[in-house]
Order: structure tokens, then C-alpha cells, then sequence
């Protein structure tokens, strides 16, 4: 399996260069060269890495995780897949992975209650992107997508980098189901749904995707984005939210240690929404911004605290309501 750290007994280093890794991706057609399906890896299959000099795109491929499975199992050949791989490259009609998703340029990304258009980044954290749904790459038809998924304790059980994906290939599963596509980073646990609407929109019904201090929580009700550390977990939660031409739809920063002060929350157009305190922020680099409710949490080993700003049609009023538990 070709992976992304380390190297063979000739030196070779796992990770394709980009250029190869691209050509690898043209050549399988974006998908995996046996059951099409659109979340693969690159598999060598001709030589195999352990005997590669060098990555030759003619003998490497894209396998999806059950396909790769079935090669590590031997109920799936080498032999075959080669040639299943030159097929798909000889044939002019070959079928598109999820060729159904017809999808354009300009996406539309809807995170559980919250709608950002044209979002260059969904989540972002400390500069770096860690959830991205961007347009399908040229001649592909499945959108590219890229984000770490982890379990409750923040290690990463899969990180998925423009639809090719590292990690074991027993521990997740892709299940496409009409237009909805559900992947478990482990078993019985569903990282992420999402909904493919074309011609331009993608909504993602279900996330629960924990990297490092953050936590992003959403179903089709709610967007909950936290920052958790030993001693406290900070959520702010928003009710309904529409963002027109977004950089970051969520931005957080764990550089600083987390605290909370309910009265001081900024929302400018533009600059989106900000938690002092926090590190977090939503709809950063908006062209227009539409909210309404934002709930915020502070919970420590003693005491939970809760805060609630209603937003009125036209005004930005708010109160807030403090609760604790022992």
C-alpha cells in the first residue's frame, strides 16, 4: 500500500510527488480502477512498493479501501487489478465515480443549520485547512474532498487529502446510498454524511469530527464548534446562519488557553463572528452575513454555564441565562 510516511528498502519515500500523483488520478479515471468507487488511495501494483524504484503512474493506481482489502486478503490479484487499471484507461466510457453528481464550479456547502456559499475552506484550524469541500476536479464528477476525521480522544482514525485517503483500510467504510454518502472512519460510527445535490450544492447532515482541541458537532439542526482542553470545553452553537461568498465558514485558533466572556462577541461584516476568548470565529471573509440565535457553553468539572442570544429581525438585542450543575 502506498501510504504517506516512510520509505522502501531503495529509499523511496511512500508519499507520490504531485505531479505523479496527479497523473495517477488522471490515468484511474478520479476512482478506484475495479468498483469505481470516488475515496481511494494509490496502490502500487506493478512493481509493488517494496520492490519500486521509482513511482511510475503506469504502475500505480487508485483502489478504494474494500477493493485494497481484497488484495491484502488474496481474494483480489494484482494481476487483476492491472488489469482492470489498463481498461480503464483503453476505454472512452468508462463511468465517472458517483457519475450521478453532476456538479459545477461554484458550491454550495451546508453545515448541519448553516448555509455558506461559495466557502474556500469549511473548517480551519491554527492556518491550517482540516475540512474542505472543493469542486470536482477536471474530468471528474465527485467533489474534492479533504478533512482528518478522529475518535472522541482526538486521534486520527482517517485523513482523507482531495478524495485520496490514508489510514488502515479495515477501519473505515464509504457507503453511497442515491445521494447521500456516509463515511465511518470506524466501525458503527459515522463520521460524515453528506448530501449531493447538483448542480451545486453539498450538505453535510452529520459530522462529528474531533482534531486535536477542536470538536465540530452538527446534524441537520444544529453546528456546534468547541474547543476542549483538560480542564474546561468552550461550544458555541448557532441556530440558523447564511454566509454569501465565505473564506473560512470556521476558523479556530488553539494558540491561546480558552476563557469566556458572554459579553464580548463581535459580528461585522466581513469578519463574521468572533468569541473573545474563545479562538473561534464563523464566516470569516463573508461578503454577507444573515444569523439568527448563537448559544454558547462553558462546562468544566463542577459547573456547566449556558448563554443564549436571540436575534431579532432588526436588531441585534440579546440577554443572557446562566445555568449550573454540580
Amino acid at each position: 500500500m502506498a501510504g504517506t510516511t516512510g520509505t522502501n528498502k531503495h529509499g523511496l519515500q511512500r508519499r507520490l510527488p504531485g505531479a505523479i500523483a496527479r497523473e495517477v488520478r488522471q490515468r484511474s479515471k478520479f476512482g478506484c480502477v475495479k468498483c469505481r468507487s470516488a475515496v481511494c488511495q494509490y496502490e502500487h501494483i506493478d512493481p509493488e512498493f517494496s520492490e519500486a524504484t521509482a513511482h511510475e503512474p503506469s504502475g500505480i493506481c487508485l483502489l478504494c479501501g474494500h477493493c485494497h482489502d481484497k488484495v491484502t486478503r488474496g481474494h483480489l490479484s494484482k494481476a487483476t487489478v492491472k488489469e482492470c487499471y489498463e481498461a480503464v484507461q483503453a476505454s472512452p466510457n468508462v463511468r465517472r465515480p458517483f457519475d450521478e453528481f453532476d456538479l459545477g464550479q461554484e458550491l454550495t456547502v451546508v453545515l448541519g443549520s448553516c448555509i455558506f456559499h461559495r466557502p474556500r475552506t469549511l473548517l480551519e484550524i491554527d492556518g491550517k485547512t482540516a475540512l474542505a469541500i472543493g469542486p470536482p476536479e477536471e474530468g471528474a464528477a465527485f467533489p474534492a474532498l479533504s478533512g482528518s476525521f478522529a475518535d472522541n480522544s482526538g486521534n486520527e482514525l482517517l485523513r482523507i487529502d482531495r478524495n485520496i485517503w490514508s489510514g488502515s483500510s479495515t477501519a473505515w467504510d464509504v457507503e453511497v446510498q442515491g445521494p447521500t454518502i456516509t463515511i465511518r472512519p470506524s466501525p458503527r460510527v459515522v463520521g460524515l454524511r453528506l448530501r449531493v445535490d447538483p448542480p451545486d450544492k453539498i450538505s453535510v447532515e452529520k459530522l462529528d469530527m474531533r482534531v486535536g482541541q477542536c470538536h465540530l458537532l452538527l446534524d441537520a439542526d444544529s453546528l456546534e464548534v468547541g474547543r476542549i482542553t483538560p480542564e474546561a470545553e468552550f461550544y458555541v452553537g448557532i441556530e440558523r446562519m447564511e454566509c454569501h461568498g465565505v473564506d473560512v465558514a470556521i476558523q479556530v485558533d488553539t494558540a491561546a488557553e480558552p476563557s469566556l466572556n458572554p459579553g464580548d462577541i463581535n459580528i461585522r461584516g466581513g469578519d463574521g463572528i468572533s468569541v473573545a476568548g474563545t479562538g473561534i470565529r464563523l464566516g470569516v471573509g463573508n461578503g454577507a452575513m444573515w444569523l439568527k440565535g448563537l448559544h454558547l457553553e462553558h462546562a468544566t468539572k463542577v459547573n456547566t454555564s449556558h448563554f443564549w442570544w436571540p436575534f431579532e429581525e432588526d436588531s441585534i438585542a440579546y440577554h443572557w441565562v446562566e445555568s449550573s450543575r454540580l
